[in-house]
């Protein structure tokens, strides 16, 4: 679990939270909606499904492992890890290092380029990406974990236009949409995060 090596008091708490959260949102995802006339089922959803469409997260020369855990985590640690490239410059040693250190390209898809090779890969193929995200450094100044995660991965619903319309709900509540706690995360559930 990459949480343990983060050396900020204040950003390991605020991954502790947002992984808590994470725990709790997908342990019964998706929700039944409440109503009569319609059958709804919502909850946190991946992002969009699309062949060989990613969310691209991007690393610069100065990012440091604590500024890459935040939003590395939401990916990592669920069902949306293959939808995920992790992009970092060559030249920042220290990150390279602990991403190593936790074998993290052999969960997501990693690219080493630096900043102009980036912009090039991104203007020529950016329609590969769901969504292209530049690292930042939070200064111990974070959102709320559901309004960050918010940033990544949609609350959506679905509905039958039928009241209690059990098919609806035993087909698309299992649905590859729905947002789950990975299956080597389950592991986590059962142990704490220092050991």
């Amino acid at each position: 679990m990459l949480i343990p090596d983060i050396d900020n008091a204040a950003t390991c708490g605020f991954c502790i939270e947002l992984f808590n959260y994470i725990l709790d949102v997908t342990s019964h995802n998706p929700k039944r909606g409440f109503g009569t006339s319609r059958t709804t089922i919502w909850g946190i959803q991946r992002p969009p499904i699309l062949h060989d469409i990613r969310t691209v997260i991007r690393c610069n020369d100065k990012n440091a492992f604590n500024d890459l855990v935040p939003t590395l985590l939401p990916f990592y640690a669920t069902n949306a890890r293959e939808q995920v490239e992790l992009s970092v410059h060559p030249e920042n040693d220290n990150l390279l290092e602990k991403l190593q250190d936790h074998n993290i390209d052999s969960a997501v898809k990693c690219v080493l380029e630096d900043d102009s090779s980036f912009e090039e890969r991104m203007t020529a193929n950016g329609d590969d990406y769901y969504n292209i995200v530049e690292v930042e450094e939070y200064k111990d100044n974070y959102p709320l974990v559901g309004q960050f995660l918010s940033l990544y991965f949609p609350l959506g619903h679905i509905k039958s236009t039928m009241s209690d319309d059990n098919e609806f709900i035993e087909f698309f509540e299992k649905s590859d949409k729905w947002l789950q706690i990975h299956q080597d995360e389950e592991e986590m559930k059962k142990t704490s995060f220092w050991g």
